[in-house]
């Protein structure tokens, strides 16, 4: 993560901005009033209660999670559009349940006001869009979306992610947004995008001692050892430790066709490990590795049918090994992530079917991954009541090692502006398994949004 001083300079700077050019338009104006101010800008947003309860014991509420969003987007000029998106959210289930968490993850789950660098989590977006007769810039903090898979990301991977809710979050949710440039060229029916992000920001891993801890992929610790983890060792603030990303997307033949490579940093850091022999300590260094990320997606419909494909070829990927003769018990791979998908619509239904895989070239067999990595999803619609009433099921399944996401859901808009869901998360798996280590930490859940 950014310098907490570097973060809060951007974050400020960008107020700034805002604020000098929104003073510069506002003093063209012979009336100054807070209605001509006003009509400048739309507001949006919502107030959201999330509510989930473990199934198994301990019985407990996962989270009472109570959230306002508030999106502010303005005209300041004919080529000049500003938007900031605000999150205020506390959890009351870190108040309930005081003596399940230790004092770090309190404090940085029950509220993005108790957390560290208060103002760069609350701010969630800040950007500004200038329109050019031959290009579109986008400046500030911002997210950027690249894919079409559901449930899982393969060439969605520009900004990190939160996983401190593992994978069940929505994707708009769980994505953190990066300080970028983001720059599109047109040309008939082809976008040219181009990505300067100079700032390194990780995924959010879930916390020691949290409910959605990952535990997978670890060996078991021989007794009598001590394992000392250190912190991440993140890349600092310079040009060269800068990402960099390129897209160009259109239609050829029918097909919405994307190309894309992103030169970036692995978000989730790597675990390199040294073992002290004289004192029978065994050390994990964190360290995140440059990576090559080149995507490819392609969508066509044929009648009631819509085919999707989805290809990734990454390259530079560290993976952890059991081999006692490698000597951090970390190798260097390639790998190849794709899915193959269709969407069927048949009257009020929608189904989307998925073949997902991950293939390890140069496989070792002391990596803990296995070399072939299967996953089939399938996610089901319907609208009723004039689309109000739109029950859904989604299941990932892993042929590997049987393991099992399955999310039942209902979602009713009970008003234009007020609407309730009811769902469960069900997990299935061994605990070595990426969906099984949460075996035990099936949930129901309640959701009520009023958005205004």
């Amino acid at each position: 993560m950014l310098p907490c001083v570097s973060r809060r300079l951007f974050t400020w700077l960008t107020l700034l901005a805002i604020m000098l050019a929104s003073g510069t338009t506002f003093a063209d104006e012979e009336e100054s009033t807070w209605k001509n101010i006003a009509s400048m800008f739309e507001i949006n947003g919502y107030l959201e209660n999330e509510t989930a309860f473990r199934l198994h014991t301990p019985h407990h509420f996962f989270k009472a999670q109570n959230l306002v969003q508030l999106d502010i987007k303005g005209r300041l000029a004919a080529w000049l559009d500003v938007t900031l998106l605000a999150w205020a959210m506390y959890d009351l289930a870190y108040d309930v349940y005081p003596a399940s968490y230790r004092e770090q993850v309190r404090n940085q789950y029950r509220s993005n006001f108790t957390g560290d660098d208060v103002f760069h989590h609350t701010l969630r977006e800040a950007y500004f869009d200038v329109y050019l007769d031959f290009m579109d810039i986008r400046l500030g903090r911002q997210q950027v979306v690249w894919g079409e898979a559901i449930g899982l990301r393969i060439t969605d991977v520009v900004n990190p992610q939160d996983f401190r809710e593992f994978i069940l979050d929505d994707f708009i949710d769980s994505r953190i947004p990066l300080w970028m440039a983001k720059f599109d060229f047109y040309s008939g029916d082809w976008t040219f995008t181009v990505l300067l992000i100079p700032f390194f920001e990780p995924n959010q891993m879930a916390l020691s001692g949290s409910d959605w801890e990952w535990t997978f992929n670890r060996p078991d610790v021989i007794p009598g050892l001590t394992v000392v983890t250190n912190d991440p060792d993140e890349p600092g603030i310079a040009l060269d430790n800068g990402e960099f990303g390129a897209r160009v997307a259109g239609l050829l033949g029918g097909w919405n066709l994307s190309a894309s490579y992103l030169y970036t940093w692995d978000d989730t850091p790597t675990r390199h490990g040294n073992f002290d022999p004289a004192t029978f300590t065994l050390t994990f260094d964190q360290r995140h590795h440059r990576t090559h990320v080149a995507g490819l997606t392609l969508v066509n419909a044929f009648g009631p049918f819509v085919f999707h494909g989805e290809f990734s070829h990454n390259i530079g990927k560290r993976f952890n090994t059991a081999d006692r003769n490698d000597d951090d018990g970390v190798v260097k791979k390639q790998f190849l992530f794709y899915m193959l998908g269709v969407d069927y619509k048949i009257s009020d239904y929608l189904f989307n079917l998925q073949f997902i895989q991950k293939v390890i070239f140069n496989h070792n067999d002391d990596m803990f991954e296995d070399q072939v990595q299967n996953f089939i999803s399938l996610w089901v619609q319907a609208k009723y009541f004039n689309e109000t009433l739109r029950p859904e099921l989604l299941a990932i399944y892993s042929p590997n090692d049987g393991s099992w996401w399955i999310r039942p859901k209902l979602v009713y808009d009970l008003t234009d502006n007020l609407a309730g869901a009811l769902g469960a998360d069900i997990l299935i798996g061994g605990p070595m398994s990426f969906i099984g280590q949460f075996d035990e930490n099936d949930r129901l859940f309640v959701e009520l949004k009023y958005s205004f």
